[in-house]
């Protein structure tokens, strides 16, 4: 299997890494249960979830993670956990409905962890991030609560998610100097397709530009990429004589725009040259970066996440030159 160790942790990861937001809601238990085994037979072997998935809905609360330790114990793969196998939760989400209302507070991360590991049915969890950031509490401190959730047995590592460069240095900085567990990686919005500023309809969430690029490089930090197939912008862009016609919904509204369709011109040579498909191609294309990069991947059907996971093969491992249709030499083609 082609893997790659999390500096810093014990897991051995897959590069490309299986969401699981609307499990159990928009995404049926039974299906769930499908795509989560068609991940792990072809290739797969870290799983991403959150608290508060599919709380944005009605119905019964946090029921990816249910769905998810349900499917452990039916599966019996809770035996593969910390082995062959990883899950990985979020806690720490603002209150649904305002994203600027923080819940980031020793005691609500505890209570939003040790939820977790009840509805997972487990002891502990191999990677926690904390899904948001709140600036006005000091990183040294943040990192004194992880600390201790590590040292507790209750998680194994951690990260954060949506926390700037800047930020994720001075946790890095506090963590070393007053000899606190580091967190082993950042979990960021980032496709081979960017966003224009004025479109980013939530500005709590942190997108890979320049600056977070140039940070990650340095420091040589896993980056968990979510967003990472824009919506299925490439699948779904089209062309009408020598127009290209916005697609439907997120892909369009969010995407759509001059840069990524001249990334997408270069796909498409890319994809012939290869013989693989968009998705395929993009996917690979965020695993060339200098640093460990593993795309979040969210697919409502075992078709659809068989095309994806037959990016593995090419992730990093020299089946495709990458370099030939990149403009730079570092893979920022798509920030």
């Amino acid at each position: 299997m082609n893997t790659q160790k999390i500096k810093g942790t014990h897991i051995v990861a897959s590069p490309l890494v299986l969401g699981t937001d609307y499990y159990g809601k928009t995404i049926s238990e039974d299906t769930a249960y499908e795509l989560m085994e068609t991940f792990c037979e072809n290739g797969g072997n870290i799983i991403d979830t959150a608290h508060v998935y599919s709380d944005y809905l009605p119905g019964e609360k946090h029921m990816s993670e249910k769905v998810i330790g349900r499917w452990l114990l039916k599966s019996g793969k809770q035996k593969d956990l910390g082995k062959d196998l990883f899950i990985a939760t979020k806690g720490g989400f603002p209150v649904v409905g305002d994203m600027h209302a923080s819940r980031i507070s020793y005691k609500e991360i505890k209570s939003d962890l040790e939820e977790s590991l009840e509805c997972l049915q487990l002891d502990s969890v191999d990677l926690y991030w904390l899904h948001r950031d709140n600036t006005n509490i000091p990183a040294k401190e943040i990192v004194a609560w992880m600390d201790e959730f590590v040292k507790s047995g209750k998680i194994k590592s951690y990260g954060f998610s949506n926390w700037s460069a800047s930020r994720m240095k001075e946790a890095l900085e506090a963590s070393h100097k007053n000899s606190y567990i580091a967190p082993a990686a950042s979990q960021i919005r980032w496709s081979l397709a960017s966003t224009e500023k004025e479109k980013r309809e939530d500005d709590t969430l942190v997108e890979m530009d320049p600056e977070e690029y140039a940070f990650y490089n340095e420091n040589d930090l896993s980056v968990f990429a979510f967003s990472s197939q824009a919506k299925g912008f490439f699948a779904k862009i089209k062309k009408d004589g020598q127009d290209y016609l916005k697609p439907e919904g997120k892909a369009g509204s969010r995407y759509f725009n001059q840069k990524n369709i001249t990334i997408y011109e270069r796909l498409l040579t890319l994809c012939s040259k290869y013989g693989v498909s968009k998705m395929q191609a993009s996917l690979a294309w965020l695993t060339y970066a200098k640093f460990p990069v593993f795309p979040i991947i969210g697919c409502k059907s075992s078709e659809q996440l068989k095309d994806s996971m037959k990016a593995l093969r090419l992730c990093k491992t020299g089946d495709i030159k990458i370099e030939e249709f990149a403009n730079q030499n570092d893979f920022t083609e798509g920030i």
